[in-house]
């Protein structure tokens, strides 16, 4: 017994020595990972500057020192010369594909005067330009040798802007004008923060990893009876982890050395779109694992609310319906109607359950295969009913000896499932619990290779009886007009405008767009008077929601004071609710929008408004 005991626990040191070399070599490899991307925006920021300093090189060659020479006073501004040299500036700039290119001439009083550049709108620089401390020319150039400004020092009134600056020598080899250009450090910083931010991802997802390993190591010990079933669990666990990561983590060291070796600004920004798309798995993965340890450490929680039960469904189909429509499946919905039309219950779970299922349904249903969800109610009683949905497939089902493994933490069906389609296997382990939580089970009936039928049940509390007869009544299709008043839409996504001003184009709605939080707060500013409600999304650049809200709410006047601002996000858990209201905002409205949802709350504000002006 004593050798037995022995025996056992030299295996476990031995399997916490592997696993903590192992966590010590995935950070080593995330660490180097994070160094190459700072190294990938170093090189793509000195290939820029060389291009700009050389560009600027050939810039001081398109006009000569004699020419120069000739336009001293505005009064020359008016000779041919002039605009012939205007024309060669701006064949120039469209030639080598730069923002600006101009000409300064150094006075004697140690003043830089503009003399032309390429630009034709009114901020056009020229001979009647006021004349600039010398300082704003860096002392290379002034000495003979073409320089550039670095990032974070830019011109007055020109943030931004880098710009390269070039000698122009006269017959005695002195130095009495510049030639300057310019382009913006818009893709340099673009580049530089989606690196930093993938390297935080990375680094953060590798932590985690090894976080939950030492948890699943912990539980290992803890449960003696099943040691050897627990330590096949986290091997498979971790082989599937690792291939989870490494893919990835492959598409990002691969694209990084792909951008790296390329010169054109096209392809690497295709690297950064899939290097993006990357960290945003590596993401989701991240959430499944939080979930999971929540669910290990006893702290997932269950946060009731009264909802609609038909409209949870909808929303959560609308979200993976695109993914159905790229495998072209037919899908079926069905939802009983005696399922009552308010319930209470922990909706956002409800829905990530949902969400499991149909996404196992859609990646393991072949492309024109068939998916259904149906949804009934099985039981009701005084105060709870039961309901029960179900999803089908047509995919390629799961044997008897598969079912066995399908709801245990880290695992799926088997390995060759893992290595086809990918996944980790937590979705139905976290869905069993939420579901066990609401008092329910979740099973699965399938032949192999014929589809399969997951099933799950919950009890839930009814809502309080409510006179919705007037609600019921009223047709799907509502006819709102909002004419005469102005809604401000503060949103960053293009897309995303689009869809608010084409759902509320009907209701002839006057909508006016701001592209982040500083230009909302500007428009609102400069005409407080002129806008009824603001829509806020919260999660944008330069300025997000709740910073803007703030600052809108700091204004001087009634208006800013009493203007409705309504979050618009995907920012839907309650403590995200909370914090809009805490921030100032008047409510809250969830993505992906319900147009009914939208209509009933700008009539609520509008129609008071509308009293209020006809009284």
């Amino acid at each position: 017994m004593y050798y037995i005991v022995m025996e056992k626990t030299l295996k476990n040191h031995f399997v916490l020595f592997l696993f903590s070399a192992s966590a010590f070599t995935v950070l080593i490899i995330a660490a180097y990972i994070s160094i190459a991307m700072t190294q990938l925006v170093d090189f793509m920021k000195s290939n820029i500057e060389a291009r700009l300093i050389v560009t600027s090189q050939y810039a001081a060659n398109i006009v000569s020192p004699e020419e120069l020479a000739q336009l001293s006073i505005p009064e020359d501004m008016k000779k041919p010369l002039y605009s012939e040299i205007k024309d060669r500036l701006i064949a120039f700039s469209n030639e080598s594909d730069i923002l600006f290119v101009y000409f300064m001439r150094i006075e004697e009083d140690g003043l830089v005067q503009f003399i032309i550049d390429n630009d034709l709108t009114e901020k056009s620089v020229s001979l009647t330009s006021p004349l600039i401390p010398m300082e704003e020319a860096p002392e290379e150039a002034l000495r003979g040798k073409a320089a550039m400004s670095d990032i974070g020092i830019y011109s007055v009134g020109y943030d931004g802007i880098l710009s390269a600056f070039a000698p122009v020598f006269d017959g005695s080899g002195r130095v009495v004008a510049l030639a300057g250009v310019d382009i913006t450090d818009e893709q340099i910083i673009f580049i530089r923060n989606q690196l930093n931010t993938l390297a935080v991802v990375l680094i953060t997802s590798m932590i985690i990893v090894i976080v939950s390993g030492y948890f699943g190591f912990s539980l290992y010990k803890k449960e003696a009876n099943q040691s050897l079933l627990a330590s096949s669990a986290k091997s498979t666990f971790l082989a599937s982890m690792s291939h989870e990561i490494r893919t990835p983590m492959n598409a990002i060291i691969g694209l990084t050395s792909i951008a790296r070796s390329t010169a054109d600004v096209g392809r690497k920004n295709y690297c950064l779109g899939r290097i993006s798309e990357a960290s945003a798995y590596l993401l989701g993965l991240i959430n499944d694992i939080l979930d999971m340890s929540k669910i290990e450490a006893g702290k997932l929680e269950i946060s009731p609310i009264e909802f609609d039960f038909e409209k949870m469904i909808r929303k959560t189909v609308n979200v993976i319906n695109f993914r159905m429509v790229e495998k072209k499946h037919v899908f079926t919905m069905q939802i009983d109607a005696n399922i009552p039309k308010s319930l209470i219950g922990d909706d956002m779970r409800i829905s990530q359950v949902i969400t499991n299922l149909l996404s196992n349904a859609v990646k393991f249903t072949p492309d024109n295969g068939s998916i259904k969800l149906a949804a009934n109610l099985v039981n009701e009683e005084v105060d709870v009913c039961t309901l029960q949905v179900e999803v089908y497939d047509s995919g390629i089902g799961i044997s008897d000896e598969q079912r066995a493994r399908l709801f245990t933490s880290f695992g799926q069906a088997n390995e060759s499932i893992t290595r086809k389609f990918g996944g980790t296997g937590l979705g139905l382990a976290i869905s069993k619990r939420i579901v066990e939580m609401m008092n329910g089970r979740i099973w699965v009936e399938s032949t192999l290779g014929r589809g399969s039928m997951f099933a799950f049940t919950i009890v839930l509390k009814l809502a309080p009886v409510a006179d919705h007869a007037e609600e019921d009544q009223a047709p799907r299709e509502r006819k709102e007009n909002f004419d005469g008043f102005r809604l401000l839409l503060v949103e960053d996504v293009e897309l995303n405008r689009e869809i608010v001003q084409s759902l509320l184009e009907p209701t002839m709605l006057e909508i006016r767009c701001a592209e982040n939080g500083e230009e909302a707060v500007r428009m609102f500013k400069e005409s407080p008077g002129e806008y009824d409600v603001i829509f806020m999304d919260i999660q944008m650049p330069v300025m997000d929601g709740y910073e803007a809200t703030h600052a809108i709410r700091s204004l001087d006047g009634p208006e800013a004071r009493d203007i409705p601002i309504i979050a618009m996000t995907a920012n839907v858990f309650k403590e995200d609710i909370q914090r809009c209201l805490e921030s100032g905002m008047n409510g809250h409205l969830g993505k992906p929008l319900d147009i009914g949802e939208v209509l009933d709350r700008l009539h609520g504000l509008l129609s008071d408004k509308r009293s209020r002006k006809e009284s």
